[in-house]
């Protein structure tokens, strides 16, 4: 973990110094979990790590969440919000750059991310812990992850149902991560969905205040979701039977 941070941070770090930089290197994560397990299990831990990033032969109801939950979760909260007389500019939206910004999403911030929060240290923490611990410890540490941006790309007063709904997605994405046999594919292309949808397009939508309550509900839809799941699955986070996901190998990122 500390690694991680350090490969992420370094950005904010200069910039604190004076140099020139700002904000999250996202490929953090990733790096971090391919230098960790490589030294604590050589080659097969580091391929056994690449090759949860091309597990895409997964059913296709597992598609159908990964794409779709989020969005669906992200237009509930607008309707709520337009029922509470929250106002929107639709204008302001960019159509033609959700597809740019998804790629990006897609090739940096999810690629970057999941890699080190599914796909190491998750499996990682469920060696000696039920999967929703190890999933509620992965969001507490994700949302801490995000800290320098708090206050710049985040505002202040949104930052704790930001922080909230982190975790929240952390139980959600671990349910798929466990469900699929360890796909961090899936993963990944839930992350950039999200990101796409809250963040090009709702976000977009809403300027403030109106976003900040966007943001409570749209994070207590989140955890009103993994809430039902974890009600619905037990403490592992997938269907009955299913094995539990292998640790890639070490301790901490």
């Amino acid at each position: 973990m500390p690694l991680a941070f350090l490969l992420s941070w370094y950005p904010a770090i200069l910039g604190s110094l004076g140099v020139k930089a700002s904000g999250i290197n996202p490929l953090g994560p990733l790096v971090a979990a391919l230098i960790v397990s490589g030294i604590s299990g050589g080659w097969p831990a580091a391929r056994t790590l690449l090759g949860r990033l091309v597990l895409v032969k997964v059913q296709l109801r597992w598609y159908v969440v990964a794409l779709l939950l989020a969005p669906a979760l992200a237009f509930a909260a607008l309707g709520i919000g337009l029922s509470m007389r929250l106002r929107v500019s639709a204008l302001e939206v960019h159509w033609s750059d959700l597809a740019p910004t998804f790629l990006v999403m897609f090739l940096f911030v999810g690629l970057g991310e999941e890699p080190g929060w599914r796909g190491f240290l998750l499996p990682t923490l469920q060696r000696t812990r039920s999967a929703l611990v190890s999933a509620l410890i992965v969001g507490v540490i994700w949302a801490v992850w995000h800290a320098p941006f708090y206050g710049t790309q985040i505002p202040w007063d949104q930052t704790v149902p930001f922080f909230l709904n982190v975790i929240a997605g952390s139980v959600v994405i671990a349910w798929i991560f466990n469900s699929t046999g360890g796909s961090v594919f899936l993963c990944v292309l839930m992350h950039a969905v999200n990101n796409t949808v809250g963040g090009a397009l709702v976000g977009q939508l809403l300027h403030g205040s109106d976003l900040t309550r966007w943001w409570w509900i749209f994070t207590a839809l989140w955890a009103l979701t993994a809430t039902g799941i974890a009600w619905y699955t037990g403490p592992e986070l997938k269907r009955s039977g299913a094995a539990r996901i292998p640790a890639v190998g070490g301790k901490a990122l």
